[in-house]
């Protein structure tokens, strides 16, 4: 058994896509409509998952409550951060830097619905 996707609510499928596929670099792996929503996948090079956005049509703000965050594993925070930034003027909400009781550097940023998304990388 595994985890295969989490799917999140989004209000703008464009601005979604650029964050996460221009800004980060996650790729799209395949999508469908069913019931007039829009399903969105996206996974990376070593993602063992994938993200999975979901946009009814609507441009109604979505709650980002009850997510605490979204983990992204990243090879580099601080030029994963400087790219995301310069591609999406996006908001850093804390760091860089390191917690040690999690051995990984880290950074948290806001996406386009107000996900707070952690990038980090391995301090080994």
């Amino acid at each position: 058994m595994d985890i295969h996707h989490t799917a999140v609510a989004v209000s703008d499928l464009d601005a979604t896509k650029a964050f996460y596929e221009d800004g980060l670099g996650l790729s799209y792996e395949h999508d469908f409509h069913l019931d007039g929503t829009h399903h969105y996948y996206l996974t990376g090079d070593e993602l063992d998952t994938t993200l999975q956005f979901v946009h009814d049509g609507s441009e109604t703000a979505v709650d980002p409550s009850g997510i605490v965050h979204l983990a992204i594993r990243v090879e580099d925070v601080e030029a994963t951060l400087d790219a995301l930034v310069k591609a999406t003027d996006c908001s850093v909400l804390k760091g860089p830097l390191t917690i040690e009781g999690a051995g990984a550097r880290a950074v948290f940023v806001e996406d386009p619905d107000g996900y707070e998304v952690e990038l980090f990388s391995p301090l080994d």
